[in-house]
Formats: structure tokens, sequence, C-alpha cells
């Protein structure tokens, strides 16, 4: 047993660990999901070898500060336990690649997380976050950041540092707004802002050259950054009923800023849709909030527009084509 490298124990309804665990010197992967283990012991620490961790599906309310110990251990999955937090020995886990916290009641991530230099993962998602730690801006090699669903009202400018992110999803948050340093992330290809409070977003977002996926679904924007037109954008998702993924959009003017913006005819975004006793001529895509350009479509209209997919929007003289529709129509 001395020698055993993989341990799998999913699904056998445990309850404890027994302290001879720590015998397993050579122990490589253990794997403890979908039990009903309430605390891991203190001799978890003790095995040098192990690189994969999977406790996840348990009933976990805390992790050992010996956690740490687990200087080889590069996947961490503790999704959908009872986690409140995590020790600042998390830091100890020097290489960690992979973390998974999904599905917990976390509150906040401990400053440790700044020593996670080779993270590539991280998954928060389902959790109590009203802040992310500004030192997540340390851990550089990040790639993908799962932040959906908790109560974020910004996140901090030092994620701006995390300029190999190719995957950020923050959807259905608090968010009012975004710092200017997005525009740092030059990688970063989905971002993903769904069901937030957002009224703009800034013209740095443009700076993303590796954008093909946005999705601004279900905020409050007025209008998109002109700079937007330069990128390669696959997919920009303005509405859950948005019947295909590219729209035409067309510039404006902001008077509040002085600045030239793009527009179409699901902007400006409307707050939820009021309770029934409203009036029902109201539309979700015109009405009361229609864009500077006095653009307004009532429900004829819009039937037309998915119909026809805006093919009344493509006339019209200043419409703004991305970067691969303009080498589409070239060839």
């Amino acid at each position: 047993m001395n020698s055993l490298q993989s341990l799998e124990l999913r699904e056998n309804l445990l309850k404890s660990l027994p302290e001879s665990l720590a015998c397993l010197s050579k122990l490589e992967r253990l794997d403890l999901g979908d039990n009903e283990i309430e605390e891991l012991p203190h001799h978890i620490g003790m095995l040098p070898s192990l690189q994969e961790l999977w406790l996840d599906h348990n009933q976990l309310y805390c992790l050992p500060p010996e956690i740490g110990h687990l200087k080889k251990l590069t996947c961490l999955d503790v999704s959908e336990n009872r986690l409140e937090g995590l020790p600042e020995e998390i830091g100890g886990l020097i290489a960690l690649t992979d973390l998974h916290l999904s599905h917990n009641l976390i509150g906040s991530l401990p400053d440790g997380v700044a020593s996670l230099s080779r993270l590539t993962i991280l998954k928060v998602d389902q959790n109590r976050l009203t802040v992310l730690n500004h030192y997540i801006g340390r851990c550089e090699n990040l790639q993908e950041l799962i932040l959906t669903e908790n109560f974020l009202s910004e996140l901090p400018t030092s994620i701006g540092n995390l300029v190999k992110l190719t995957n950020l999803n923050v959807d259905r948050n608090n968010l009012l707004s975004l710092p200017t340093e997005i525009g740092n992330l030059a990688q970063l290809g989905v971002l993903s802002l769904r069901d937030n409070q957002l009224q703009y977003l800034p013209t740095e977002v443009g700076n993303c050259k590796g954008l093909h996926v946005l999705d601004v679904s279900g905020n409050r924007l007025q209008f998109l950054p002109l700079s937007l037109a330069s990128l390669n954008l696959k997919a920009v998702w303005l509405s859950e009923n948005q019947a295909q993924p590219l729209l035409t959009f067309q510039t404006d003017h902001d008077e509040i800023t002085g600045e030239d913006v793009l527009t179409c005819f699901l902007l400006p975004q409307l707050p939820p849709e009021p309770p029934p006793q409203a009036h029902p001529s109201h539309s979700s895509l015109g009405g009361a909030g229609g864009t500077s350009s006095g653009m307004d479509v009532s429900e004829d209209e819009e039937e037309e527009e998915d119909d026809g997919w805006m093919d009344k929007e493509a006339s019209r003289t200043h419409s703004v084509k991305f970067t691969d529709d303009m080498e589409d129509s070239k060839g």
C-alpha cells in the first residue's frame, strides 16, 4: 500500500478519513468526491507526492491550514461544499494550476492567492463574493477566470495584470462598471458580463484584440464604444432573445461625452420588464429609451427585423461592420 499512486474513493458515503492515509507517501491522485466528509484531518498535509485532490460534492465547511503543505499539488477541486472561506495557507500550493471552488459560500479570497503564480484555471462561480481580492493580479498565468453568480459590484484594477487571460465570465453579478485596465487583456477571447448593471463599457475594451465573443445582455447599456468596430468579433449578445450572434451597428454621437459610439436596434438596453399591469404596448426593444439617433422599434418592426435580420439596418449610410465582415465582403 505504501507504493500506491492513485486512490479512488468516490461515492462511498465516507464521513471521515483514517490516520493511516498519511502512510501513502507516494500517492499522486486522491479522489474523495461525492461523499459526506465534513472535515479534513490535519494529516491530509502529509502526502508529499500528491498532485490531484478531488473533494467535490462533500459537506466541508473549512480546509485545514495543513493543506498548504502539498507542494506538488496541481489540481484541487472542492466545489459543491459548504466552504465559507479558504485558509491563508492556500498560498503554499505553489504548483497549483487548477482551483475549483464553485458552489460554496465563500465571501472573499485570502491574500494567499498572491502566491499561486502557476494558476491557470480559477472557478469561483456560485459563491458569495462581494469583492475580488486585488492580489488576483499576481496570478499572471491565469487563463480562465469564472466568477458567475456572486455579488461583485466591481473588478479590481489589478485584473489588467492577467495578460494571459482568455476567458473571463462575470455573469449575474452587480457590476456597475469595468476598470479601464481591462484593455490590457490582449489575449482575452471570451468576455461574458450577462445580467449585471453596466451602463457603459470603457473604450479600452477595444484593445482586447483577441476578443471574439462579447456577451453583455441583461445590462443597462446605452451604446457600445466605437473601438469595438476594430475587433474580429464573431458574436455580440445584447439580448437573451437575440436571433443571430452578430448585429449591424450604426455610428452615433454621445452628447454627454462628446464621443462617437456604436448603436443598434437593441440599444439602449432597458431595465427588466414592468409588472403585468404596465401598458402592454411597450416592447422590450423600443419605446421610452430610444437611441440618440431617434430610433424606436414597434412590435411590427421587431418582427420585420427578425424575419429579414436587419436588412433595413444594413442599408443605413452609417452602418458599421466588424473586421471579419469587411474581409468577407472583399472576397
